[in-house]
């Protein structure tokens, strides 16, 4: 339409976009959804343009409207028919995003679609370059920030589970430390309770994996310095010596916040600096 009148689609995005940007109206997130389909529509050639486009329309469905299904339709169709030709990263993310949620039983509207669920699958697994790509870019992102940037940590928490998730057959050595790079980012942006169920999850249910020592110790950690929970602290710290008692790693470490549970850093300190001057 706006391309017949001679006016340019990018113009009439970018106005939309700013709209949005300072008040989501749900009439304008339809408009511009239909702009961007309208906008591939009309130039299917246009592989860069058109796989940012179906990204951020499928963005839009996924966090503006909740449509889970739509959103899985427009970022399946920016890898299928773009993803040759042009980036499709943010596109393979958001399908991880979204995949997480289904797996965690969150998305009804999905649950009722099994050949969406089969072609989201389907689509992960045949690009995990663009899931590594697209983690790799968040990090340093995060890494290159003066301070932690919330939405952008949260957005690879998310991306990382729902690639855990799908890895946990083929590859769970790679799930594994996913799950537990995760978790130390929920942690160090203040989510204790989301690092713990990860961690939780590696060392409870992957501990064949070498990291799962890890997972154990970092719960204890987690609930010791974080939840200030010492009780649970406690019993975690007892159970990771009952499962590792000759750990090479970490025993030693665990045996020592068991000595010190509950201790005052301050204390802490003072102890190291008089056993220094004895």
């Amino acid at each position: 339409m706006w391309a017949a009148c001679g006016t340019p689609y990018e113009k009439r995005i970018q106005a939309l976009e700013n709209q949005i940007s300072s008040s989501a109206d749900p009439k304008v997130v339809a408009e511009l959804i239909a702009l961007y389909q309208e906008a591939v529509s009309a130039h299917p050639a246009r592989h860069n343009d058109n796989a940012r486009y179906l990204t951020r329309a499928a963005e839009l469905k996924f966090t503006n409207e909740r449509d889970n299904v739509g959103a899985v339709r427009l970022a399946t169709a920016a890898i299928r028919d773009h993803g040759v030709e042009a980036d499709v990263a943010e596109a393979a993310g958001l399908l991880a995003r979204v995949w997480r949620l289904y797996k965690n039983r969150a998305t009804p509207d999905l649950s009722r679609n099994p050949d969406e669920i089969d072609l989201m699958r389907l689509t992960l697994e045949q690009n995990t370059r663009w899931l590594d790509s697209c983690l790799h870019r968040l990090d340093r992102q995060l890494l290159s920030a003066n301070e932690p940037d919330r939405e952008k940590a949260e957005k690879f928490i998310h991306i990382a589970e729902g690639y855990a998730i799908l890895l946990e057959n083929p590859d769970p050595t790679k799930a594994a430390q996913l799950y537990a790079q995760a978790a130390g980012l929920a942690r160090s942006i203040g989510e204790p309770n989301t690092a713990l169920r990860l961690y939780y999850y590696v060392a409870e249910n992957m501990p064949q994996q070498r990291i799962a020592p890890l997972a154990l110790f970092m719960m204890g950690i987690v609930y010791e310095d974080d939840l200030k929970d010492l009780d649970n602290a406690k019993q975690t710290y007892e159970e990771f010596l009952k499962r590792y008692p000759d750990d090479p790693e970490y025993a030693d470490d665990v045996q020592a916040a068991l000595k010190n549970l509950g201790t005052p850093l301050e204390e802490l300190i003072k102890r190291f600096e008089k056993n220094k001057t004895q």
